[in-house]
């Protein structure tokens, strides 16, 4: 079965590019889409995987269904196994939409196109931690239990006792997987300074500082799937 994975947020900023940045990472072998059609910040961040860019919205901003389920057949006939997408948060929006429409069928066609989908749905804490939750809500509502979703909790986004409370009984109550990411649990300047800095250098981690790859090291060991 060839695997594909959909990083996905409705709200910018969650931490989507993050993490498929460390996906990426990861996993070398698997092949990188950029499907965010504002910022291209996977695209700039991996430059050296080549992010291959995809867009599936139309002129009225909604998920064109032909192109996507075409994306879906031409994945099936490639050659490699594995592939990441971001999709950014226009199409992220957009998903429990779409899915709503195929779900009926879509189990279905993956199987007999032999690819596992699954939802990479990141949630942040603080401020941001109803609008990402919500959308869990939504995407967990669209695919009726019949599509795979991870739950990965950015603690770059301080979370609250709270929070972090509800997250985890929403998780269990849903049978879900819950995966923490965050590439450093500091906040100074000088080190969230050094971490961009891989980001934006677009040549992965090997060319980086040790200080600075042993941070994302960590945190990509820490993804345990």
């Amino acid at each position: 079965m060839k695997k594909l994975i959909f990083v996905t947020q409705s709200k910018g900023g969650a931490g989507k590019s993050v993490l498929a940045f460390l996906l990426a990472e990861k996993y070398p072998e698997a092949v990188i889409f950029d499907m965010d059609d504002a910022t291209k910040t996977t695209s700039l961040q991996l430059a050296y995987r080549q992010p291959r860019q995809i867009t599936f919205l139309n002129s009225n901003k909604v998920i064109d269904r032909g192109l996507f389920n075409k994306f879906l057949e031409k994945t099936a006939q490639a050659k490699n196994n594995l592939f990441i997408a971001d999709l950014g948060a226009s199409i992220s929006e957009q998903l429990p939409y779409y899915l709503q429409d195929v779900i009926n069928f879509l189990p279905a066609v993956l199987k007999e196109l032999e690819i596992e989908v699954a939802f990479y749905a990141v949630v942040g804490g603080a401020n941001i931690f109803k609008q990402t939750m919500d959308y869990v809500t939504a995407l967990l509502g669209a695919i009726d239990n019949q599509i795979k979703i991870i739950i990965f909790k950015n603690e770059y986004y301080e979370f609250s006792d709270d929070q972090s409370k509800t997250l985890s009984k929403f998780a269990a109550n849903h049978q879900l997987e819950l995966v923490d990411f965050n590439i450093s649990r500091d906040k100074n300047e000088s080190t969230q300074n050094r971490i961009r800095e891989v980001l934006k250098s677009g040549e992965g981690i090997e060319k980086a500082t040790i200080f600075s790859k042993m941070y994302f090291k960590n945190a990509i060991d820490n993804i345990a799937l």
